[in-house]
């Protein structure tokens, strides 16, 4: 399985990232030092493009990690899907969980359609390993994605966990390069 090599971000994931950002504490003077000149302007201007490089976002949450840890970056990660991705999704979700049932592993399984608002270029693949376990793959292209981006997922996995009102759990996460391996329980 490859990815595509058209990684972007959209307006709605950035802005609400640059919010959640803020709303966690972590976009401070000295991560916004360690911003270049694309990361100022979506900063400034989240909304001012309809999709941003893929690249140029992941140096935000690079940024970020680098200064105050996986932990912060997991939080911001929770608040930018719960806040600004969440809202867009609700009705697909909740068509999902008509037909299907609001279970995780039905979520996790249609991770691509649920992310397309938010990120294009990225390959998704569930396995089940059982009825309430799998693995989550996500794959970035090659040279990108990896570390910056594994804390945003986890929130996402979170956030996922608490729309299907699923006590659950991240048992473990692997980064592969451009790929993230989470492997999750509830």
């Amino acid at each position: 399985m490859g990815a595509a090599s058209n990684y972007e971000t959209s307006s709605t994931y950035v802005g609400g990232f640059v919010k959640a950002l803020r709303a966690v504490g972590l976009l401070t003077p000295e991560v916004e030092r360690r911003f270049a000149e694309p990361q100022r302007a979506m900063v400034a201007s989240a909304y001012s493009r309809a999709w941003w490089p893929g690249d140029a976002s992941e140096q935000l949450a690079r940024a970020a990690l680098e200064v105050h840890g996986a932990a912060k970056l997991e939080e911001a990660g929770l608040l930018t899907t719960r806040n600004s991705v969440g809202p867009i999704i609700t009705p697909l979700i909740s068509v999902i969980g008509a037909i299907f049932g609001l279970k995780p592993a039905t979520l996790f399984e249609r991770m691509g359609d649920l992310a397309s608002t938010s990120v294009r270029g990225v390959a998704f693949a569930w396995t089940s390993t059982g009825s309430t376990s799998g693995t989550l793959r996500v794959e970035y292209p090659a040279g990108l994605g990896g570390t910056a981006v594994e804390p945003l997922w986890r929130g996402a996995c979170r956030f996922v966990f608490d729309t299907a009102r699923a006590k659950g759990e991240i048992v473990s996460s692997k980064v592969e390069g451009s790929v993230l391996l989470f492997s999750l329980r509830w």
